[in-house]
């Protein structure tokens, strides 16, 4: 089986493949596809789990609410591309079995990231549209990394490390060579990986939206979609993404391959104009009103600020100034890439799916024994870089791009939880913070106990850590308050 292009395996040791193996036996009736049993019943958690349901409902409504809205739009109305693209992002159709949503996993009451609790303490991960799969990474934010820049090298100086910046995702794998847009090359990823929606061909995206209810919409933005479909089209892309050797199984002439290709671009297009809009990004936190004028920080939040730019260190990376060439209110990233020392989160059902499913696929051949080593295994890959990057592989081996903060503290309701860093190693801001605070003070757990309060686990990969943290020698009030000023970055404000 062709392996995914964007991470690099490790072999198992002997421990854990005797291990896997013993387990497998006994497992895999109860639970197809996994070594070891989930903690959460995925199935279950999304037909039977009142936030689930709550999230559910919200897609089936704004989906509906999206194409109202589209009906009464002509098509160079300004917030026609933008609406477009909401459809698209609410459209459940775009998934194979037709049950899944992008907005899903970018659930726009938290911020457009994920916004269900009971995937939070046990797994951290979200499903795909099929729910016994479950990939090894939390969704970034939809709104706001949309406008990310093309993604660049930056060659060492004397007083800078060399750096990448830009592209989009936690691998920054959208870098924008394909289409020059980081968020139109991101937008056809989930749509076809046998973890998320898991449609086999990108030409099933274009079938399902000629037929869906906005086609007409569409062809009004777009043009005609004037492709020959094969007769077996439609059973083709019932049959979810195995990962498997041939991408394309709809065999279409070269003419509407070409056709395919550009529609896709439109699709991610699309998207981008919907996260970059006001319906996904309206810059509407407590700290633009202070900003203009129209509020005022409490005496916590300003000195959470002070800290923030100051002490602590956030800014350096979660900065204040926006990219070349992006004319917006501050990002609060500047889309690099770090290895704050995250430790390995044991908990994703990722880790266990290395067994074959109901459709043989295997999802992680590697099982517990996987390592995630983010923006390096990117650049080592042979797609989307080029040989200066590749030559930089080993330097951002462990490195992940910086994650915008706006709405890093939105929750879809009161007392509900999220993942945090791209593994979902965290539940909470405050442990966050600590750790950041802490990372090199504290020493390293030797089991499972005291993680956090005395001791933090080792990091996932070990080597090029950052030492802009880990030991900032803040105060437990400190740190509370730069976690009251992280609050002032949700939008929905109301002066």
């Amino acid at each position: 089986m062709k392996e995914p292009w964007n991470i690099k395996r490790r072999s198992h040791t002997a421990a854990l493949a005797l291990t896997a193996l013993l387990l497998a036996g006994a497992a895999q009736a109860a639970c197809p596809g996994y070594s070891v049993c989930p903690a959460v019943n995925y199935p279950g958690i999304l037909l039977s789990n009142p936030e689930a349901e709550a999230n559910l409902a919200a897609i089936d409504a704004t989906e509906q609410a999206s194409l109202q809205a589209l009906k009464k739009l002509v098509k160079f109305e300004p917030l026609f591309l933008p609406t477009l693209g909401q459809a698209l992002v609410f459209d459940k159709t775009l998934s194979a079995r037709k049950n899944e949503a992008c907005a899903l996993c970018h659930t726009p009451a938290a911020g457009f990231q994920d916004g269900i609790s009971a995937f939070t303490p046990a797994a951290g991960i979200f499903p795909g549209t099929l729910t016994q799969r479950a990939g090894f990474r939390t969704p970034p934010s939809l709104a706001y990394s949309e406008f990310a820049p093309l993604l660049q090298f930056h060659p060492a100086t004397e007083s800078t490390p060399a750096s990448f910046t830009g592209g989009l995702f936690w691998d920054a794998r959208a870098a924008g060579l394909v289409t020059g847009n980081p968020g139109q090359d991101q937008a056809a990823f989930p749509l076809v990986d046998p973890l998320e929606m898991a449609l086999p061909d990108p030409a099933c995206v274009v079938r399902r939206i000629a037929i869906g209810a906005y086609a007409s919409e569409f062809v009004a933005a777009w043009g005609s979609i004037q492709i020959t479909w094969p007769p077996d089209t439609d059973t083709v892309c019932a049959q979810p993404n195995n990962g498997g050797p041939d991408q394309t199984p709809l065999h279409l002439s070269k003419s509407d391959r070409v056709a395919v290709n550009a529609i896709i671009g439109f699709v991610g297009l699309n998207i981008e104009e919907y996260g970059q809009s006001i319906l996904a990004s309206p810059f509407t936190s407590k700290y633009d009103a202070v900003q203009a004028g129209s509020a005022q920080f409490t005496q916590q939040e300003a000195a959470g600020y002070a800290l923030f730019t100051g002490a602590a260190h956030c800014s350096m990376c979660h900065g204040l100034t926006p990219p070349e060439g992006v004319k917006t209110p501050p990002l609060f990233t500047d889309f690099s890439a770090h290895n704050t020392g995250i430790p390995h989160n044991t908990q994703v059902p990722y880790l266990t799916e290395n067994l074959p499913d109901e459709y043989g696929y295997v999802a992680n051949p590697a099982g517990p024994d996987f390592i995630d080593e983010g923006v390096g295994a990117f650049l080592a890959s042979p797609l989307d870089t080029n040989r200066e990057f590749q030559a930089q592989a080993p330097n951002f081996v462990g490195t992940f791009q910086v994650p915008t903060l706006r709405n890093v503290a939105a929750l879809p309701a009161p007392g509900a939880t999220r993942t945090f860093m791209h593994n979902g190693f965290f539940s909470s801001l405050p442990p966050i913070v600590h750790f950041y605070n802490t990372r090199d003070v504290l020493p390293r757990c030797t089991g499972d106990t005291g993680v956090g309060v005395t001791c933090w686990p080792a990091p996932e990969v070990a080597v090029n850590e950052t030492t802009l943290i880990g030991n900032l020698g803040l105060s437990a009030d400190d740190e509370a308050n730069v976690v009251a000023f992280l609050g002032t970055l949700t939008d929905g404000y109301t002066p």
